[in-house]
């Protein structure tokens, strides 16, 4: 079991509320913020709902793909949590989802100086929430840093929203903190046995971060 370097930093975290229309949380306020994956999924484009509402009507498995999924998105980021915190693993997982973790592993061994893992973080200015998978050191540099389990190869075309999202965390973790992210990582591992890390920096995507905020609260009342 691998040894990593802990250094917890000190804010109050939000409290998470599930919701019919997604996933919000309260401050220590008792202010209500809509996640930054619900933001996000409510201002998709239109071609973007479309493409996977058509892919739910010729898809007669879908409910089940995407229940799997879940389910073996949760389990990968369980094992990769108790990896990083010493934790032995003891409960059983789906066999995908230790492929999953297994894949990545050499990738999960460049984290160190780990600031927090699954913490629930807010914003009063941005008014999102979210949780970041690992806030910790990359390759040296420190990091947003989350985990993706996907069914095939990714390109990076796809995986905007995930940049974005990665960079709202950033910005979260700044306000309550004062410390600034030098990065956002997203680590995917595919059922093709392929893993990819995406480094990228966050100030590429403050701008469609700011656009795609301006465009939930003008479309919805929180």
């Amino acid at each position: 079991m691998a040894n990593f370097n802990h250094i917890p930093v000190n804010f109050t975290q939000s409290e998470l509320i599930e919701k019919d229309d997604g996933h919000y949380y309260q401050t220590p306020s008792g202010i209500i913020y809509p996640s930054i994956t619900t933001m996000l999924q409510k201002t998709q484009t239109i071609e973007k709902q479309q493409s996977l509402q058509n892919w739910r009507d010729q898809e007669i498995a879908s409910d089940y793909i995407t229940q799997q999924a879940a389910i073996i998105g949760s389990e990968t980021h369980k094992l990769i949590e108790n990896y990083l915190n010493g934790i032995e693993i003891s409960e059983k997982f789906h066999l995908l989802s230790e492929a999953h973790f297994y894949n990545l592993l050499p990738l999960v061994d460049k984290i160190n100086d780990i600031h927090g893992i699954e913490l629930r973080l807010y914003s009063d200015k941005m008014k999102l929430a979210g949780t970041s998978d690992c806030i910790a050191q990359y390759d040296g540099k420190l990091s947003i840093i989350d985990y993706k389990t996907k069914r095939s190869n990714q390109r990076e075309e796809w995986l905007i929203d995930h940049f974005i999202q990665a960079t709202s965390y950033g910005e979260m973790f700044r306000e309550l903190t004062g410390i600034k992210v030098e990065q956002i990582v997203i680590l995917i591992s595919s059922e093709k046995n392929t893993r990819v890390e995406f480094i990228k920096n966050p100030d590429e995507y403050h701008d469609l971060l700011e656009q795609r905020i301006d465009q939930f609260y003008s479309q919805y009342s929180i």
